[in-house]
């Protein structure tokens, strides 16, 4: 059988308030999962090709391509922001191919009433595809009924058919190696830094209520088993594979919620990629997990950068809102711990959390200058439906419970109205620059001009809308920079981000 993937790989952005189209943020990401699918269809002896969808297209190209594909099976890669694009572009698929239609992802998985009842997805995945997808096409191939598969919800005329989901595929390592070379690594955005993205694993074992992992993990019978890392074996395989199809990559970016670090594996893996692969690379970690030991093995193996979330500053927030159950000595301890070996660290925080206002705002802006993070990265907060959080939302009144995914969809609280959320998440960094700058006086003085700059910033008498403006328009031009830098002089920009990062010795 020939399988088309289609991943529309962009957001389009709609303002919230006159639900216009404001922008498209192009994209050119990695996808582990259809890399997977691709390797497991081949390997039975199956054509598969993928479209990769980086910008908007208009319907007369997008229906050329697939009329000139003419694939036997259609699968959407179905994101939550992008799941609009999916909804016009199945219908647009439908116009010029007479073959069944499926949808898998996230979306699916956590939203799948929603997504089975769209106009032109004949069919949707539940969680992981392998073996559904696998099952599936070989059963269409037969001429074999398919209406009975696990995993797959299916249209049958006005009936939908829900199939429950099927285990979990404990050993991952019975994988064949992901089929790179589906994608254009050209067209990737870390290629042009010489990155690749890396995924080892898969599932975190966390229940964090921003995060919709909670709700996928208890779809599966065999809920426990959930988080899967591969071998450290299996990994530097993985590993050489992918830099054979991309030779040029200098390196590697790991994005998965940790690697783990019991029964030996990263002691093994760290070893075997020293020896292996020894390029640079960064990674995610839980700051309650770090010790001494473990960000020593990274940082022997190559490891420049770490990646934490801290999310909130606030204890109550952090703890009791957002599950996270991570104590502000731990997250300190983590961050000296990689000071000391020399690994940099970038910090995740949001803002416009629920129950937040200016002052729990400045928790977050003081423990990052406490934890002295290199990069403090301050996004607003997205309630992503079939979250806890997002529920929580809901019941509160500060969201609505549908909404336009294309939105930049924050939530309304009066503890932190919208001109103050604006406000914060402009001038986030620059206060914690204010603070650090403080920090080094004596006590005497550092200590009534952090009062005076502690009220400043909660005050609420401040010209919020003019303050965001200026902020928007300084921000958008560092950008522009940023962005001009790295597209056009590119081995320039990793010299100097080398430098800044610590990468080589």
């Amino acid at each position: 059988m020939k399988i088309l993937f289609i991943y529309p790989d962009f957001k389009i952005n709609v303002d919230a308030d006159t639900h216009r189209i404001i922008g498209v943020e192009k994209g050119g990401w990695y996808m582990e999962g259809v890399a997977s699918l691709s390797a497991v269809l081949k390997d039975n002896g199956h054509e598969v090709s993928l479209y990769h969808l980086t910008e908007p297209v208009e319907r007369k190209e997008f229906q050329r391509q697939l009329a000139s594909q003419s694939p036997d099976l259609v699968g959407f890669v179905t994101m939550t922001r992008e799941y609009p694009q999916v909804k016009e572009y199945a219908l647009w698929c439908k116009e010029v191919l007479d073959v069944p239609v499926i949808s898998g992802s996230y979306h699916p998985t956590t939203m799948p009433e929603e997504v089975i009842k769209t106009q032109g997805i004949d069919i949707i995945c539940r969680g992981e595809g392998e073996e559904a997808l696998m099952e599936l096409v070989r059963k269409m191939d037969a001429g074999e009924d398919y209406h009975q598969v696990e995993s797959l919800w299916l249209k049958r005329g006005e009936e939908i058919i829900r199939n429950p989901v099927r285990p979990l595929l404990e050993n991952i390592d019975v994988l064949p190696l992901p089929d790179f070379a589906i994608f254009d690594f050209s067209k990737l955005i870390s290629t042009k830094i010489k990155t690749a993205v890396v995924i080892l694993s898969r599932g975190c074992p966390y229940s964090c209520t921003y995060c919709s992992n909670k709700k996928m993990r208890d779809i599966y019978p065999n809920k426990k088993k959930y988080s899967r890392f591969h071998s450290p074996a299996y990994s530097i395989e993985y590993l050489k594979k992918l830099i054979s199809v991309c030779p040029q990559i200098e390196y590697l970016n790991f994005r998965d919620d940790i690697l783990p670090w019991k029964g030996g594996w990263l002691e093994e893996f760290t070893k075997l990629y020293k020896r292996h692969i020894n390029l640079p690379f960064i990674c995610n970690y839980r700051a309650n997990l770090v010790t001494p030991e473990i960000v020593r093995m990274l940082r022997d193996a190559g490891c420049y950068q770490m990646f934490f979330g801290v999310e909130s500053g606030n204890d109550y927030i952090r703890n009791e809102v957002l599950n996270r159950h991570m104590r502000r000595e731990e997250i300190e301890k983590a961050f000296e711990a990689c000071r000391e070996v020399g690994i940099k660290t970038v910090a995740y925080n949001m803002v416009g959390l629920p129950y937040e206002d200016k002052g729990k705002v400045l928790d977050t802006i003081k423990l990052n200058v406490k934890i002295k993070a290199d990069i403090s990265l301050n996004p607003i907060y997205y309630p992503y439906p079939d979250t806890a959080l997002f529920e929580l939302a809901v019941r509160e009144g500060f969201v609505s419970p549908v909404y336009d995914y294309r939105e930049d969809k924050y939530i309304d609280q009066p503890t932190l109205p919208r001109e103050q959320l604006f406000f914060v998440r402009r001038y986030f960094k620059t206060f914690i620059r204010i603070y650090k700058l403080l920090e080094k006086l004596p006590g005497f003085m550092g200590a009534p001009l952090e009062r005076f700059f502690d009220s400043i910033f909660k005050s609420k008498h401040l010209p919020h809308d003019l303050l965001v403006k200026l902020g928007e328009k300084r921000d958008e031009i560092v950008e522009k920079f940023k962005d001009l830098f790295r597209e056009r002089y590119p081995d320039l920009y990793l010299r100097v981000r080398d430098y800044l990062r610590g990468v080589r010795e």
